[in-house]
């Protein structure tokens, strides 16, 4: 049976997936991204940078791009974590710059930063830190020969140990995993299954993720001793964990290609191709070429034994078409060698056995999996033509490297080529003497894969021994607790009941307390109420009696203060009769200051005349008083029947302290108006208004006669009667202003600081009726 062997090789230097180094690691790269956009520079922030780091090695398309992006975060990490003295971040961002350096092949300056890791975590006590800083000095050894595999997995074995010390579970099993690699890889099998089945006891308490690693390694060295039973269950059992956890990291593209390389070897091709072809879809998605061709080359294989040839050639064409190195072209040679020689097209075969032979000349001697390939190809290719010394060449060339690297199948397979060879040369002794070898090998095979099968079950059955008593054990725990609780619970009910009953008792004692105070503070109190009520009571009669005093007084008050205002009304109309009868016998400028003076003395006994009306004593209505006060005014001027005289006041209730200036204001300026404005005595006009704008009171007193004087305005210029006006405003802390426009015009305005009743605010002096004065 031919078999292509290129697929299952690589498998075995296949990179595990990473462990975690925190809860992060198990998210898909969106939401790391969108996390790290919405984090603070905090502890969590330096955990995200480090998550992201360690997944641009995962990511299927990994390139130098993912590296220099793992590189970043590994400085912004460190950065950030020396900052905040961080020592978790510290010694991961340096061993997250070990693996970046690593990957770009500067594997002496990463051991050199995985060294520095290891001091700075003893100095601080960290054995995690120790842990993956000995588990990356093991990196640095490749396990390409025996000296440095030994140095692997002693360092291996160090982190491990370090791993074990802080009971780091999620670790732990990651690195027994990886050591069970190597450990198969130096033909310790059974030490290796024993790791790989402790760690998954471990993982499945942890990590989904890891317990997906060690079923897929599970199933590699399975399929490499030859089970293929357990090799198709352990990784049927790793691709459904794999999508439990959403896995689409470059491992899970590698447990289906194991899958389908399973089926080839049970011969079961037709349920393999499903695999290939999902596998092949996905390198080819994220533009793995190596996997690609690896892929494309089984696919082929695959639809070589369902009898589907043209498929098979169509994809090897398209990899010819493709392949750039030696190495590749071998690759595809062999491929078509392979599926000419299945389909007895030997003419076309012996052209592509010219070509591998041709290729293998310029592959470097290390590649062993690229010659073991090429050899099987060839011995294959010689048998079928009998060519027998060709294919003795090349089967003993195979099985040289068969037996260097310990491949049993591999062996069965080349003494059963040997067998027919033997046979078609039809020498019996020979014939005999192989067969019996073949068989022993076949039996060695057999017997090695019965005793892979019952260590297995062995260690399967340990494991569910040990699961079952975990099982046991968290059963007998759990029960323990519920009765611990159970039993805490009844002591803390039967305290909080004695407790409860305390404060009970407490309570009804402090309420028979409570109403002993309350009858006494409530006997206390009534009594002094029943004082208080006493005491209110001769209050309210002396208020009685006070009050009765006070309206008394308030009664004589009035009745005093209407006096006086009549006696001082009086003596001014005395003095205005004594002044009248004066100017009979005066004539002139004498006339003139004597009637002057009495039209001023009857501006105050208006006031005066007023404050008696009025039921408020010390206010009066300067909408009636003003147009009675210009009346008299125009009265006593002879001739003044050609100058109309109109009034507009709003009916403001003012105190008699300003009533009385004002009253003066508009005497002086009404009178000199009669006096000057009108020297012709032609038809004239005076207006007076009198209101409240906004909280100002406003005093108007216009003519359309000749007009003042400009010197006149002035205090110091003025006559008598301005000095007068100005003088009464100084006294009223009122403004004065004198216009000339069409006649004289004075405006007085002063603030409204006095107390007022029925205020009207909004009023305004054109709502108001004119007045005129006949």
């Amino acid at each position: 049976m031919k078999k292509c062997h290129l697929f299952i090789l690589l498998l075995f230097f296949a990179k595990p997936a990473l462990a975690q180094t925190s809860d992060f690691d198990e998210l898909p790269l969106p939401v790391l991204r969108e996390k790290l956009s919405l984090s603070a520079n905090d502890t969590n922030k330096v955990k995200l940078q480090l998550a992201l780091g360690h997944l641009m090695f995962l990511k299927a398309t990994s390139g130098e791009k993912d590296i220099d992006s793992a590189g970043s975060f590994s400085a912004q990490a460190a950065a950030l974590s020396h900052k905040l003295n961080y020592e978790f971040g510290i010694i991961n961002a340096m061993l997250l710059s070990t693996e970046t350096c690593y990957h770009r092949g500067k594997k002496e300056e990463g051991l050199a930063i995985a060294k520095t890791a290891l001091s700075f975590s003893k100095m601080h006590h960290n054995s995690n830190g120790e842990g993956r800083s000995y588990h990356l000095i093991a990196q640095y050894y490749t396990p390409a020969d025996s000296v440095s595999l030994r140095n692997r997995i002693f360092y291996m074995n160090q982190a491990i140990a370090a791993f074990r010390k802080n009971r780091n579970n999620l670790w732990l099993s990651y690195l027994l995993t990886q050591n069970a690699d190597l450990l198969a890889q130096a033909g310790r099998t059974t030490e290796g299954l024993k790791l790989l089945f402790e760690a998954l006891n471990l993982g499945k308490a942890v990590s989904r993720r890891t317990v997906e690693g060690i079923y897929w390694n599970i199933g590699r060295i399975s399929i490499r001793i030859g089970d293929h039973t357990n090799a198709l269950k352990y990784n049927l059992l790793a691709l459904k964990t794999a999508h439990e956890v959403n896995d689409t990291t470059i491992q899970a593209v590698w447990i289906k290609h194991l899958i389908a390389s399973t089926y080839i070897k049970a011969e079961d091709y037709e349920r393999a191709i499903p695999y290939s072809i999902e596998a092949l879809e996905t390198a080819k998605r994220y533009h793995e070429a190596d996997f690609v061709n690896t892929e494309s080359s089984v696919l082929a294989f695959e639809y070589t034994h369902t009898n589907r040839l043209s498929k098979a050639l169509s994809i090897l064409n398209e990899m010819k078409s493709k392949a750039g190195s030696d190495l590749d072209k071998l690759s595809v040679s062999v491929a078509f060698l392979n599926t000419l020689i299945y389909a007895k097209q030997l003419s076309q075969a012996g052209r592509y056995a010219q070509e591998v032979k041709k290729l293998l000349s310029g592959i470097p001697s290390d590649n062993n999996t690229a010659k073991m390939d090429a050899y099987n190809a060839l011995a294959s290719y010689y048998s079928e033509i009998n060519h027998f010394k060709q294919a003795y060449h090349y089967a003993e060339l195979y099985a040289v490297m068969a037996h260097k690297f310990n491949h049993m199948e591999d062996i069965t397979v080349d003494e059963g080529r040997y067998y027919k060879l033997v046979k078609l040369n039809r020498n019996t002794k020979s014939v005999i003497g192989q067969f019996f070898k073949e068989q022993e090998i076949r039996d060695s095979a057999y017997n090695k894969v019965k005793a892979y099968q019952i260590f297995l079950l062995d260690m399967e059955n340990e494991s569910l021994e040990k699961n079952r008593h975990i099982d046991s054990l968290t059963i007998d725990a759990q029960l323990k607790a519920v009765k611990l609780k159970r039993n805490q619970l009844i002591q803390k009910v039967t305290f909080c009941g004695a407790v409860l009953l305390l404060i009970i008792t407490g309570l009804i004692y402090s309420r028979y307390r409570l109403k002993q105070r309350s009858n006494a503070l409530l006997t206390s109190q009534k009594e002094e109420i029943d004082h208080k009520n006493n005491i209110l009571q001769q209050l309210i009669v002396d208020k009685n009696e006070l009050l009765k005093d006070k309206d008394e007084l308030l009664q004589e008050k009035e009745l005093l203060f209407r006096e006086v205002n009549h006696r001082v009304k009086n003596n001014l109309q005395s003095v205005m009769l004594l002044l009248e009868n004066q100017a009979a016998s005066l004539e002139g400028e004498a006339f003139d200051a004597v009637n002057i003076s009495r039209h001023r003395i009857y501006a105050m006994s208006l006031v005066h005349d007023k404050l008696i009306e009025s039921s408020q004593l010390t206010s009066i209505n300067m909408g009636l008083f003003l147009p009675q006060l210009v009346g008299h005014i125009k009265d006593t001027f002879q001739g003044a029947t050609q100058v109309n005289v109109r009034v507009r006041a709003e009916e403001l209730i003012i105190d008699v302290s300003l009533a009385l200036p004002l009253a003066l204001i508009v005497n002086e300026a009404v009178t000199n108006a009669f006096k000057y404005a009108f020297p012709d005595q032609k038809n004239g006009e005076i207006y007076v208004a009198f209101a409240r704008v906004k909280e100002q009171y406003r005093l108007e007193i216009a003519d359309n006669g000749k007009g003042m004087n400009t010197q006149e305005k002035t205090k110091k210029n003025s006559g008598m009667g301005l000095k007068l006006i100005h003088g009464l405003c100084e006294d009223i802390d009122a403004r004065v202003t004198f216009q000339n426009t069409s006649g004289t015009r004075i405006i007085v305005v002063c603030n409204n600081e006095t107390p007022q009743e029925e205020i009207n605010l909004d009023i305004a002096l054109n709502h108001l009726p004119d007045l005129d004065i006949n």
